[in-house]
């Protein structure tokens, strides 16, 4: 998984760029619930709608303003779509990091239930990949705080090693170390169902294994 101080350091795409490559799609896929080619350019259209705000009255600002956060809310759930129903990993993991990259806090519950997804090695090339092996656990982390209370959920009832592991590490590096023991601590001291606690109890082993700083 590539972790915080590694992402910043690759090459970026534009949102809008990948949003046409997902609208577009993979080997002749096209978009949910749309024709093909059919691209929705809502970097564009923001643009518009932002230069226009110095002409109008309070009303219409708010109103303006509130069709730029419809849009936000379009692009989520065309993101989410593609992250549910895309045959192609290369689509699926796009779609997630760009929810990742624009911090669609929104989907932290989504990215959870995919948090191993596993997009596979990274070709062997000069330039640094976009994403890693487990896209949507370096979303959550690029998320930040919104995605430790789903995090922690998963490590309460949930017993399979990887997605437990991945979680860990959500709640290590958004919080860091000591803060992530305060919380996962306190979470083991709330719980009353045994099972639950246990696992909690397990995920604070988990979290002393990983690095400190």
């Amino acid at each position: 998984m590539i972790v915080p101080n590694e992402v910043a350091k690759r090459i970026g795409l534009s949102a809008v760029f990948l949003f046409s490559y997902l609208a577009v799609g993979v080997a002749g896929e096209t978009a949910p619930g749309s024709a093909k080619g059919n691209t929705s350019m809502i970097d564009q259209e923001t643009v518009q709608l932002m230069s226009r705000l110095d002409t109008l009255d309070e009303r219409s600002r708010i109103k303006l303003v509130s069709q730029v956060d419809d849009q936000r809310n379009q692009l989520l759930n065309i993101l989410v779509k593609y992250i549910d129903t895309s045959p192609s990993t290369n689509v699926r993991a796009a779609a997630i990091y760009i929810i990742g990259r624009h911090r669609l806090s929104e989907a932290a519950p989504e990215l959870i239930q995919h948090i191993d997804f596993d997009a596979g090695e990274a070709p062997r090339s000069g330039s640094l990949p976009l994403w890693g092996r487990f896209p949507a656990a370096e979303a959550l982390i690029t998320i930040g705080l919104p995605s430790v209370a789903p995090a922690i959920e998963l490590l309460a009832s949930d017993a399979n090693e990887l997605r437990r592991d991945l979680a860990t590490k959500v709640i290590r590096y958004v919080e860091g170390y000591d803060v992530s023991k305060f919380i996962l601590d306190r979470a083991f001291s709330a719980e009353t169902g045994a099972n639950r606690k246990a696992r909690l109890a397990e995920a604070v082993a988990r979290l002393e294994r990983l690095p400190r700083n």
